[in-house]
């Protein structure tokens, strides 16, 4: 696969798209309380002149994030918003329902363990259980991920749609955290068909100078991958039969999350 072709957009159309989300943003914001809400009240509490007021709650109407009361004139948010809710929701149970799993992993590896949810550009370790080894990686709970140079990150990435993924590409260029990270999109999209045909990936000094990682995908029910779990520790101790090992290991337990997942729901 050839590299997408960027084209960087000047920093005044960059400018020109965030006010427009952010004016919108703000009269999703001022529709927070589920009541119908006047297009004075909007253009009032937004502080933006009515008629833009008006543009954008129209356009925020025909794409499904409000619905609009004909005779009052008035605008609440639609139930689309209960969608959203109900996805983050699930993100969030995640965490709590791989909690047990991710405590049984640090203790039997005692390397470090993290659990990572996809964001819109690069993945977010939202838990990490620090290692009990004397040399260890250390607790990134609460940093990003780089799509492109964690296992966590490509362990999503692997599952995303090729579309996302060309858009990822599209960004710019991949930046190189060390000498070692792969940075070719083609050498990349490699790496990520072995992590959908074994069901982990890994990556070696390509993060930082000195770390490695081993990561597979939690997929939900429906076959979505939904959250990532990475073990990382030193290199020195990531050699190629430790590394399949934590892989296996790794894809077992995570089924046993999927497993429970669906028996919940």
């Amino acid at each position: 696969m050839s590299k997408p072709e960027y084209e960087p957009s000047g920093a005044a159309a960059v400018a020109a798209r965030i006010q427009s989300v952010a004016r919108a943003k703000a009269l999703l914001d001022a529709m927070a309380s589920g009541d119908f809400v006047s297009l004075r009240e909007l253009a009032a509490r937004t502080g933006l002149a009515k008629t833009t007021a008006f543009n954008l709650v129209t356009a925020l109407v025909d794409v499904g994030l409000a619905e609009r009361d004909i005779k009052g004139g008035a605008y609440r948010l639609s139930l689309q918003h209960l969608v959203y809710g109900k996805a983050v929701e699930r993100r969030l149970d995640i965490a709590a329902l791989a909690q047990p799993y991710l405590v049984k992993l640090c203790a039997e590896t005692r390397e470090t363990v993290n659990l990572a949810l996809p964001g819109p550009t690069d993945a977010v370790i939202v838990e990490s259980l620090e290692g009990s080894h004397t040399l260890r990686v250390s607790s990134y709970s609460g940093t990003r991920a780089a799509y492109h140079s964690t296992a966590c990150g490509r362990a999503l990435l692997a599952y995303q749609p090729l579309s996302f993924r060309k858009i990822i590409y599209n960004l710019g260029s991949l930046p190189a955290a060390t000498d070692r990270t792969i940075t070719d999109p083609e050498a990349l999209e490699a790496v990520l068909e072995r992590c959908r045909s074994v069901g982990w990936t890994t990556e070696f000094e390509e993060n930082e100078i000195g770390g490695a990682c081993v990561a597979a995908p939690i997929f939900a029910p429906g076959g979505e991958a939904v959250a990532a779990v990475s073990i990382a520790g030193p290199s020195a101790r990531f050699e190629p039969e430790a590394i399949e090992r934590l892989g296996r290991l790794l894809v077992a337990t995570l089924a046993e999350i999927t497993a429970n997942m669906s028996r919940n729901r």
